[in-house]
């Protein structure tokens, strides 16, 4: 029987965790930035196309993609979840999924359903810091406060007037605003949220920010001007600073995802604009790693070079814990490279195996069983037959991958 796991990182909408068409499932973006590398038209995807003819063109589009291991998660799914048999999904036999997908939506009780034939426990949400956080069921999701917003977009009057409205303090400086991020972190808390979660630049370069070298670039940027150079470095890691000064106070993890260049392919989807950096170095979060010993930040890379770095990471560093398979590195063949260094370098304590990173709950089964088949064979080949374990171990380190670690990191009960 498959281990169930927990699910630490997702951008699942608490309202609407489920897919309730087919559109909503083939609209995940690894389908219309694959398809559209290939060769589609990317008005084949435009939001007033109906069914009837956005789902056959994209289809046929995704016909050059059956290669790869996103189309099969498709076809797992598709599988498992809603009984459909042929080995493809072409233009010609849709119909029957998308009425699959529909029928099932309607099911009382659909998001625990979708998780139980998943085998995940938990699923960590990624909720804006203005998000209402009342609606989702606790029992199923943890919400998780998501940053990116709060570091990188404080010169945006509409997010200031957000958190000002939502910790009901006027920001003016940097004690105002620590004061409202506290509040916003004390929300979050008291419903439930057991991490804070952000996407850092390859460039993200952390520096301790203080007194004027933080107040001035924060007063310039309630001004309205947007912070360039020095003044984006000393705003952007002294609001960084101060969060996970936050989570040291609530003992909070902080999941730090690194290494994606935002925007870069100008002429992409929606959602298929970003792109890795190779070469860059973790050493630009030491800073911030060295600064709080007391928190547990869960880092995430998209490079090659990177997850050999962020190996030695969590061999030496005591609060760095290795966290997943982002992204691009989220490729079978990528999954065993990384996850034997892991096994066989970085502590069994420290390495959370993976997240599935969705946005519909119908991809975590196809995703986790994908990482449950890379985990049994490096298990078999890189533990047990390099001598470093028997068969029973390695079922015990697999339990701490899936699920125990994460229980454990982020204080979940078991």
């Amino acid at each position: 029987m498959a281990i169930r796991a927990v699910d630490v990182h997702s951008h699942v909408p608490a309202g609407e965790p489920f897919a309730r068409s087919l559109r909503e499932l083939l609209g995940y973006h690894y389908y219309t930035e694959l398809a559209h590398s290939a060769g589609m038209d990317r008005r084949v995807i435009r939001a007033d196309a109906p069914d009837e003819e956005m789902i056959p063109a994209l289809l046929e589009g995704m016909s050059a993609i059956r290669n790869t291991v996103q189309y099969g998660w498709l076809m797992e799914l598709a599988r498992e979840l809603f009984g459909f048999e042929a080995d493809a999904l072409t233009p010609q036999n849709w119909e029957p999924l998308a009425d699959a997908v529909q029928s099932h939506a309607a099911r009382p009780g659909r998001a625990r359903e979708i998780l139980e034939q998943s085998r995940i426990e938990k699923v960590f949400l990624t909720n804006n810091f203005h998000e209402d956080l009342g609606a989702m069921d606790r029992e199923l999701f943890v919400p998780s406060l998501r940053a990116d917003t709060l570091v990188f977009s404080l010169s945006d009057p509409a997010v200031r007037r957000a958190l000002e409205r939502v910790s009901n303090v006027m920001v003016s400086d940097g004690e105002t605003l620590r004061h409202a991020l506290g509040a916003v972190v004390e929300r979050f808390v008291r419903a439930g949220a057991l991490s804070l979660a952000i996407s850092l630049p390859p460039h993200f370069r952390a520096v301790r920010a203080e007194g004027q070298d933080f107040e001035g670039p924060l007063g310039r940027a309630m001004a309205g001007w947007q912070p360039e150079g020095g003044d984006a470095v000393a705003l952007h890691s002294g609001v960084l600073f101060a969060l996970a000064g936050l989570c040291a106070e609530h003992g909070l993890p902080f999941q730090i995802m690194y290494g994606a260049l935002r925007d870069a392919y100008e002429h992409g989807v929606p959602q298929g604009t970003d792109l890795p950096q190779a070469g860059d170095t973790l050493r630009g979060l030491l800073p911030l790693l060295n600064a709080f010993p007391e928190v547990t930040f869960c880092l995430s890379v998209l490079s090659e070079s990177q997850a050999q770095e962020l190996a030695s990471y969590g061999w030496i560093v005591r609060n760095v814990v290795l966290s997943g398979h982002w992204w691009y590195a989220n490729v079978p063949v990528q999954i065993a490279r990384d996850l034997a260094v892991r096994i066989q370098s970085v502590p069994a304590t420290k390495l959370i195996g993976y997240y599935s990173d969705m946005y519909k709950l119908e991809f975590g089964l196809a995703k986790f069983n994908m990482y449950r088949r890379v985990l049994a064979g490096v298990l078999a080949r890189d533990f047990v037959e390099a001598g470093l374990g028997t068969a029973e171990q390695a079922v015990e380190l697999a339990r701490r991958l899936l699920r125990g670690n994460a229980l454990r990191i982020f204080g979940l009960p078991g």
